[in-house]
């Protein structure tokens, strides 16, 4: 008997190669593009919560003011006197005031006049009046006060910056 070698057909490795590939080919695209959805939609997620968050803080915020927010802030020229007791120690007050968005008159008028009155009044303060961040707090109410007053309700708040007693 006569040796018969078998050889391989070459069409038939090839084809299973070829086939093997493109089965770990298909395999890795679906595993890709199930990985991308699952990250596009996290940060989908993600992104509508933020903004979410975002819209209810910023209406918490608007609903909390204390005054409209076309409210304007003006600065005081800082303020120096003596005070009533003892004698010889000084005050020096940095101050703002809230002003509405439409005050009747002019502005610098209206801070002047402020400035008056808040000159004033820290005149008639002794050194045990201002004691304390009590001391403090009891100062910028009666100057809110004050000058709620002197512009008949157009100062919404007055907001101390500085105080320094020497």
């Amino acid at each position: 008997m006569p040796n018969i070698i078998e050889v391989p057909f070459e069409g038939a490795q090839e084809n299973q190669r070829s086939s093997g590939f493109v089965a770990a080919l298909v395999l890795l695209t679906l595993i890709g593009g199930g990985a991308g959805a699952g990250l596009a939609k996290y940060v989908a997620d993600y992104t509508e919560e933020e903004v979410h968050g975002r819209l209810r803080q910023q209406q918490s915020f608007t609903e909390t003011l204390p005054f409209s927010p076309s409210t304007r802030l003006q600065t005081l020229q800082p303020l120096v006197t003596n005070l009533a007791s003892p004698q010889d120690a000084w005050i020096r007050l940095q101050a703002s005031i809230l002003l509405e968005d439409d005050p009747d008159g002019d502005v610098g008028v209206l801070k002047k006049k402020v400035e008056d009155d808040f000159l004033g009044y820290m005149r008639t303060l002794t050194l045990s009046h201002l004691e304390g961040g009590i001391g403090l707090q009891h100062l910028r109410e009666d100057l809110t006060e004050r000058a709620q007053t002197r512009t008949k309700g157009q100062v919404n708040e007055v907001i101390l910056e500085s105080v320094v007693i020497q």
